[in-house]
């Protein structure tokens, strides 16, 4: 009995350790659209020059960001919860980059939101 549920804890361990993975994968590919996405400053440059910019989020490109960052933050959470059930087994200890991860997607989505209004 009790090598069945080390061995089910030990797969449980891999599976945090994959969606923590895939959690960050998927805030790198959020911060990498919202780089195209966002409102571009106007500085003196483009007003010496000429040059328009880009002074409106961009909507395709916003939602995807969007969609990326949400889907990285509910892989986050769903693996903090994995990793407060393996602690709790005393299996694993606390994992702070799923924190860290779940703190910069929630602030990232937050001037996202702020900012589009």
């Amino acid at each position: 009995m009790t090598t069945t549920k080390s061995a089910s804890l030990r797969t449980l361990n891999k599976v945090l350790g994959t969606l923590s993975i895939i959690g960050w994968v998927f805030y790198i590919a959020a911060l990498s659209v919202f780089h195209f996405a966002r409102p571009d400053p106007d500085n003196i440059y483009d007003s010496i020059f000429g040059l328009s910019v880009q002074t409106e989020w961009n909507p395709t490109l916003g939602g995807l960001f969007f969609a990326l960052l949400s889907i990285g933050l509910l892989l986050s959470l769903i693996a903090l919860a994995l990793n407060i059930y393996l602690y709790s087994e005393r299996r694993t200890h606390v994992w702070i980059n799923l924190m860290i991860l779940i703190l910069a997607s929630l602030g990232t989505g937050l001037y996202f939101l702020l900012s589009i209004r």
